[in-house]
């Protein structure tokens, strides 16, 4: 049986090795240095900002070496019970499949500024999944504005208490809302997570700053997730439990009977 925390940690060389293996990502990761690589192995969390073209708003990219199965991990981020973040309200509008589903969103922000709203289409990169051989696993989403009409539909319907048609009025629809989870197997005790969200909140809050406050927390994205993995997931994703699809688009077994 693995022992949580029982291997070492990755070398450079593995995690370079492994992030060459995953191939084309859907949602690129950054090329990172020999010293990023080093961090990594040092169990620390990179935290960067790129660009992918010029004229596009940055991303912030959170990046680190995690104790954990990738299953585990994959079900503490993407299991719906899950909490991710306490300032954001974001439930399932529409299932479109399996592991595929449009998602709203609503951030509370401080008056006098208004809050915040999105809806956002994810799915799992099956061929991914594929070519690696469950190796490399992504979960990405992007925005999709034409669709709100459906989130206030299911807020009508009463699916999400803690957000009201008057909350949805009263809120923003953001501009752009993209990112993705990528899970990379080192071995049955370690995993390399990647985090990335680009974001533009669009009114009175420059883009810079928005990028600058998420990559901020991208520590706590991550050590949440691992802490999660660890203490949350074993207990509650057991045998009775709705099944979680994996980035194969194959249902994962319970972490305990």
């Amino acid at each position: 049986m693995w022992v949580w925390g029982a291997a070492e940690a990755a070398s450079t060389a593995e995690i370079q090795a492994a992030l060459d293996g995953c191939g084309a990502l859907t949602t690129p990761l950054p090329t990172l240095s020999a010293d990023q690589l080093g961090e990594l192995a040092s169990s620390k969390v990179l935290r960067l900002l790129f660009r992918a073209a010029e004229d596009e708003p940055s991303t912030a990219v959170g990046i680190a070496v995690l104790e954990g199965s990738m299953s585990a991990l994959w079900i503490a981020a993407q299991d719906p019970h899950a909490v991710v973040d306490p300032s954001l309200h974001e439930f399932i509008v529409a299932d479109l499949g399996p592991d595929h589903a449009l998602w709203y969103g609503h951030m509370d922000l401080p008056r006098p500024l208004k809050d915040r709203q999105w809806v956002v289409e994810s799915n799992n990169d099956h061929a991914l999944a594929t070519r690696t051989a469950n190796r490399c696993w992504e979960h990405h989403w992007k925005l999709r504005a034409d669709q709100l009409d459906v989130a206030r539909a299911a807020v009508d319907a009463g699916k999400e208490p803690a957000v009201t048609g008057a909350m949805m009025d009263d809120a923003v629809l953001t501009p752009m809302n993209q990112g993705a989870w990528t899970l990379v197997a080192l071995d049955p005790g370690h995993t390399l997570v990647a985090y990335q969200a680009t974001t533009v909140v669009g009114g009175a809050i420059p883009d810079w700053l928005v990028a600058e406050l998420a990559r901020a927390r991208l520590e706590e994205v991550l050590r949440s997730l691992e802490e999660r993995a660890r203490d949350w997931a074993p207990g509650h994703y057991v045998t009775g439990h709705a099944p979680l699809i994996g980035a194969d688009g194959v249902p994962l077994p319970p972490l305990r009977p």
